[in-house]
């Protein structure tokens, strides 16, 4: 987003101009100065929308979250992995916004919606309600997990490795002679198809 001059314009900005700018900022870089120098308005203004930094992040978190779709399934394994996509989806359509998911510990309206349709999907299921939502917040973990790697691995250089002594090292010096570029949606397939397991192992 291009910084915006104040001259010639109102003092007037939505709630979603705020947060879409905080989200491009990235929560590294946003601030209250920050945030009213890119929009061009008064921190008066942005108070009238948000109270604080904390606020704001849990706003961002809202907005984001808000673009999960529900999944169909009734079958508690084909949610959990239909969510895991629908998760993942939300959070690469908008760079940088997995640091806000993971920053927020609180409940915001759009993940108390997700949380009360999986719950009940596990009730369904005769879990225990906090086993279901354990089980829930292991997959969602997750995706913040990949989504995060994938994001710093496109940021940063290739890593490169010295050369290995395969005598005092060689079961490590097998795993990188087989080593090639991460292909991050197969990964993040098994990645889930792993957790979901481990949860049926534990769980079930």
């Amino acid at each position: 987003m291009s910084e915006k001059s104040s001259k010639g314009r109102p003092a007037q900005i939505s709630r979603k101009e705020v947060v879409e700018c905080a989200l491009n900022l990235g929560l590294e870089n946003v601030s209250m100065h920050a945030l009213g120098k890119q929009l061009g308005v008064s921190a008066t203004a942005l108070y009238r929308h948000v109270g604080s930094k904390d606020a704001l992040v849990d706003l961002c978190c809202d907005y984001v979250l808000g673009k999960v779709a529900l999944p169909q399934e009734k079958d508690w394994e084909a949610y959990l992995y239909t969510f895991a996509k629908n998760f993942r989806q939300a959070l690469m359509s908008i760079p940088g916004s997995v640091a806000f998911i993971r920053h927020s510990q609180s409940f915001t309206p759009a993940s108390s919606i997700i949380v009360n349709d999986v719950l009940g999907i596990f009730r369904e299921a005769k879990f225990e309600a906090e086993v279901g939502f354990m089980a829930f917040a292991s997959v969602y973990t997750r995706v913040t997990d990949i989504v995060e790697h994938q994001e710093q691995a496109a940021r940063n250089e290739p890593q490169s490795f010295p050369e290995l002594d395969v005598e005092q090292l060689p079961h490590f010096a097998w795993l990188m002679s087989q080593a090639k570029p991460v292909d991050y949606d197969k990964y993040f397939d098994d990645g889930i198809r792993i957790t979901i397991e481990g949860l049926k192992a534990v769980y079930k």
